[in-house]
């Protein structure tokens, strides 16, 4: 017994020494054993099926394995999370700590051991988390990888670089945006978007399988499904004014336009309208994808902000409440 635990801790010692030059299957064994996630459960069955069906490859070439494997199983959190009926399994406190151990040593020195945005995040985990909506405990594993990532590459797992000096306001702004995150089943049971019809057109735009699109729903916004859902109410609509753009001119798009909403539109409105029907399928699978990042200065992405001023002109999502200069 002594010589077992002997040679198990000074395996242990070996990968906290080695942690950037495992194998992705070793990193994940060694993370799954901290965090306590049994073989039996289905968490663990979701994240060992996920690394035989879809490794991200651009992950590992940019991070290499440890972080690939935390961010596997960040993800596969926020996944059951949503299949869940009983609102989710979320790491404890206790978990989420480790979590955040194990993500740090991937970074070597001084970096780790002194630096202001680990002290920040260890901080909200340990006066903070019970008070953490539940969307933000889901996904605040996620969170962690990424600001870890750009501490050791300065760059997150969706490919943004951010300046180490601003991690602490993407920190920031990455929590605020978890923090009105709902599942589908808690916000919209009943209501629109759970329609057959809405998975269909969605499904017909993106060419994605319905599992794959539950698994990015879990991920939304609600402002952001809402404003997809509308989109997918009014698809008809932009079907017709890509036609009309395409195989037609832009006079015809405008007089149709113009005829629908009973007004003129100026010459930089009618632009920003026929950028947005073109780019359609873009702002729907950027959404899906989490892939417009918030300028950290600004708390924007211009580019989603401009798509969505498109759609709002030609009524086709609901206008914002807030005043919006342009």
């Amino acid at each position: 017994m002594t010589t077992a635990t002997t040679s198990s801790s000074h395996t242990s010692k070996h990968i906290d020494n080695n942690v950037n030059s495992l194998s992705l299957g070793q990193a994940l064994d060694y993370c799954l054993d901290i965090l306590k996630i049994r073989e039996d459960s289905e968490s663990y069955r979701s994240i060992t099926q996920t690394t035989k069906t879809k490794v991200p490859l651009a992950i590992m070439k940019t991070h290499g394995s440890w972080i690939t494997a935390m961010k596997l199983i960040a993800d596969c959190s926020g996944i059951l999370n949503y299949n869940d009926n009983n609102n989710g399994q979320v790491f404890s406190q206790t978990q989420l700590y480790d979590f955040l151990v194990l993500a740090t040593k991937v970074i070597e020195g001084e970096r780790a051991n002194n630096n202001n945005i680990l002290l920040i995040i260890l901080r909200d985990i340990m006066e903070n988390y019970e008070h953490f909506s539940h969307p933000l405990k889901s996904n605040y594993p996620r969170i962690i990888v990424d600001v870890i990532s750009i501490l050791h590459k300065g760059i997150d797992t969706k490919g943004s670089k951010v300046n180490p000096v601003c991690i602490e306001k993407y920190y920031q702004s990455r929590k605020q945006q978890q923090a009105t995150t709902t599942t589908i089943a808690a916000i919209h049971k009943g209501e629109v978007i759970l329609k057959e019809d809405f998975v269909e057109s969605l499904a017909q735009i993106t060419n994605r399988g319905e599992k794959e699109l539950e698994e990015s729903f879990a991920k939304l916004q609600d402002s952001d499904m809402k404003c997809i859902s509308e989109l997918c109410h009014n698809y008809s609509r932009l079907q017709k004014y890509s036609k009309l753009i395409t195989e037609g001119s832009e006079q015809e798009f405008r007089k149709e336009i113009q005829r629908e909403l009973g007004r003129k539109l100026e010459a930089h409105q009618l632009r920003r309208a026929t950028d947005s029907v073109k780019r359609v399928r873009t702002y729907i699978e950027n959404i899906l994808d989490n892939k417009f990042i918030p300028d950290i200065s600004h708390g924007i992405n211009h580019v989603k902000h401009n798509l969505e001023y498109g759609y709002q002109l030609m009524n086709l999502i609901e206008r914002r409440r807030q005043k919006t200069r342009y």
